[in-house]
């Protein structure tokens, strides 16, 4: 019995199985030595001996390295929000540090990630779980890892923030969430797929759907989901409504003409979960804006 975990995905499988190092972790040490020699037909990266729970710890860490990194640009994107200085801008410079490799040890590699409307996918939010229940489970020591469980909340939180800075965005335009209608671009968890696999664009969807007086969905590659209202030409899900909100960042968004966008809507309202949008173009265009951590 072996336990060799997939680091996989939406668009990259059979490329990512195939050249992607893989940890292979036997039940006892002939496991191992069978589970190496089964994956030296479909590998060509390099496969690492282990044992079975080591490599099972290895897997929801790696998840949950990424959702507490992420976790950490949210944060930092909050406070950006608050003293007004773009995320962005501060991501550029901090991983600006250059990676010497004559002596890494005294110049370490810098790699802050992008902040955004939320974590979705099928393994990040619930691998730092699943790391937590291990210890509380099977660990000898009782020990409660804040920074993991604390990071998992703060991303869950994002589409809580993002109904923040939609309601102050149309107040600009002194417009009330409950009298307003919003368009919510976006229901894939990861840009240019068709996976909705914990996509914070649905708890972002519940949320206002009980707090504005309409809310719809548009996605190129999704059309329809049990429970949610998701329209099928982008023209027609703007059209009248108060308030763009992006939460995926599909390529047909990327280039959205502000000239037609102020026409669809009835009041030029953008909220930018993904960095799609320049904050200066569109206060120049009339619009109200507001982004995940970009100046208010």
């Amino acid at each position: 019995m072996i336990f060799s975990y997939e680091r996989v995905m939406v668009g990259r499988l059979l490329h990512n199985l195939q050249n992607y190092a893989r940890i292979v972790g036997g039940y006892t040490p002939e496991c191992t030595k069978r589970g190496i020699k089964l994956f030296k037909h479909i590998m060509k990266a390099e496969l690492l001996p282990t044992d079975s729970l080591t490599a099972e710890v290895a897997k929801v860490t790696e998840n949950t390295y990424r959702d507490v990194n992420i976790a950490f640009a949210n944060e930092v994107a909050i406070i950006c929000e608050s003293l007004g200085v773009n995320v962005h801008e501060i991501r550029r410079f901090v991983n600006s540090l250059p990676n010497d490799p004559s002596n890494p040890a005294a110049n370490p590699y810098r790699n802050m990630h992008i902040p955004g409307a939320g974590v979705g996918g099928h393994c990040l939010p619930k691998d730092p779980w699943l790391l937590k229940y291990g210890l509380d489970a099977y660990g000898t020591t009782k020990f409660t890892p804040n920074i993991i469980v604390e990071s998992r909340r703060l991303n869950d939180s994002m589409p809580l923030h993002m109904k923040e800075l939609i309601k102050e965005a149309l107040k600009e335009k002194g417009k009330s969430l409950k009298e307003s209608r919003l368009a919510i671009l976006g229901f894939a968890f990861l840009e240019n797929s068709d996976d909705p696999r914990n996509t914070p664009a649905l708890p972002l969807y519940n949320l206002l759907k009980k707090s504005c007086r309409d809310v719809v969905i548009h996605d190129p590659y999704i059309s329809e989901h049990e429970g949610v209202e998701i329209a099928v030409d982008l023209d027609e899900a703007l059209r009248g409504k108060d308030c763009l909100v992006l939460v995926t960042r599909h390529n047909q968004y990327l280039d959205l003409p502000l000239g037609k966008l102020k026409r669809l809507l009835r009041t030029p309202v953008i909220v930018d979960g993904r960095n799609v949008f320049n904050r200066d173009e569109c206060k120049n265009a009339g619009f109200a804006f507001r982004g995940v951590g970009i100046p208010k």
